[in-house]
């Protein structure tokens, strides 16, 4: 009799431990959820200083010096316990990551955290794929708020510190603009603000001070073709049309209209044309026209409208309208852009018919590459020209690759 009791004891005992267990488990799995980013318990954020000063916080607390403006965080609570849980700063793969148990950042830091649905946030837990997670997983990370939204640094709206850029493009886009004090400083790039891989051999630097700058232009014949008169070669790498040749000395000065970082003017003027050194003519085989280049020889007056904002959690994003070195320009600028666990820059733009021959270009450089400090300060990716062409077709006139440099991490560290 008392085996028996201790046996139906036993039973018993064993039944709650399992009932207790099963519905543990239960509890846990109905915890999270994947259309809820509140809820997971091992994500990555996709951190970006400026989105918030949790992701300043978290590096003070983990000891990293000197910040970083953006970096990949990773955090793992899914452990019950406590001294399983972690959070990593880099590649949790890495051995050389930074890492620190969750317990190491305060209370207000791990609710954050936790708390955080932005779209740059991506959920690392093991799940279920189907045979549409290939297009709707991308479509379902993205959150209607991150498609558009208003600048957040207060530099991006101001003329007189818009020329501040840590990125450095090999080939075309904004210059690098490198302060020493808010609205004083030094920018420098190759290439126009609007020109792709192989399309001109201007370089030029600036001084700026309160919006306004005066800085001089010159050419490394190296970044464009240049085809002569006896040269055989033929194809994309020979095409010396539809691009800028720039003679060996030019003074620009322009000027921030000090509204808002939205419009602005300039000028430039050449002062030594030096040597000719013209590419060779190509004819337009059906109209036996002359192809077009804009050779600068003379003075031009330029201006811009632009508008700053953020999409998908870009830097320095703006859609733009103006005129340059006698072009007319529309077009596009994102800078890592972030979706679906990828960083992106992209740039679109079009060169309306005048000078040269109408012209759409565009690029896409993809981040994340590096590890560590490296992460974010490399982008590389194709970069195309689409234009008329000597038979009077309308195609691919470029292809190259462009990089982007970061050179280092401009921000500010506010309410830290």
């Amino acid at each position: 009799m008392k085996q028996n009791f201790m046996v139906k004891l036993f039973l018993l005992i064993f039944g709650l431990m399992m009932f207790s267990f099963v519905g543990l488990q239960s509890v846990n799995a109905q915890e999270e959820s994947s259309d809820n980013p509140a809820t997971w318990k091992y994500f990555r954020i996709l951190a970006r200083a400026q989105d918030d000063s949790v992701f300043i916080k978290v590096q003070d607390q983990m000891g990293i010096s000197p910040l970083l403006e953006s970096y990949n965080l990773i955090v793992n609570v899914m452990d019950p316990n406590p001294n399983n849980q972690y959070v990593v700063i880099g590649d949790e793969t890495d051995p050389s990551a930074v890492r620190a148990s969750w317990s190491q950042l305060t209370p207000d830091v791990q609710g954050k955290l936790l708390g955080w649905t932005g779209s740059n946030k991506e959920n690392l837990n093991q799940k279920r794929l189907n045979y549409g997670s290939v297009f709707l997983d991308v479509f379902k990370s993205i959150k209607v708020k991150d498609v558009i939204s208003p600048p957040r640094r207060a530099r991006d709206i101001r003329g007189t510190t818009a020329y501040i850029n840590p990125y450095f493009q090999f080939f075309g886009g904004d210059p690098v603009g490198l302060p020493l004090k808010g609205s004083l400083g030094f920018s420098f790039g190759t290439g126009t603000p609007y020109s792709f891989p192989l399309e001109t051999d201007l370089v030029g630097a600036q001084f700026h001070i309160l919006g306004a700058w005066v800085g001089v232009n010159s050419r490394i014949k190296e970044l464009t073709t240049r085809a002569k008169e006896n040269d055989a070669g033929s194809g994309l790498s020979g095409n010396s049309y539809n691009n800028i040749y720039a003679p060996n000395l030019m003074l620009n000065l322009g000027y921030h209209i000090p509204f808002g970082n939205f419009f602005e003017i300039g000028y430039h003027t050449t002062i030594d044309t030096g040597t000719p050194d013209l590419p060779k003519n190509y004819k337009n085989e059906v109209t036996g026209e002359i192809m077009p280049n804009n050779v600068l020889l003379g003075s031009y007056f330029d201006f811009m409208f632009s508008y700053p904002f953020r999409t998908f959690g870009s830097t320095r994003a703006k859609v733009y309208a103006g005129k340059y070195l006698g072009e007319t320009h529309i077009g596009f600028v994102g800078r890592e852009m972030r979706a679906a666990g990828s960083v992106f820059d992209t740039r679109i733009d079009a060169t309306l018919a005048g000078l040269r021959n109408f012209q759409i270009s565009m690029d896409i450089m993809i981040s994340q590459i590096g590890e560590g400090f490296a992460l974010s300060s490399f982008a590389i990716g194709p970069s195309i020209r689409l234009s008329k062409l000597t038979d009077d077709s309308f195609g691919v006139l470029t292809v190259a690759a462009n990089v982007r440099f970061k050179l280092g991490d401009f921000f500010d560290e506010v309410n830290k």
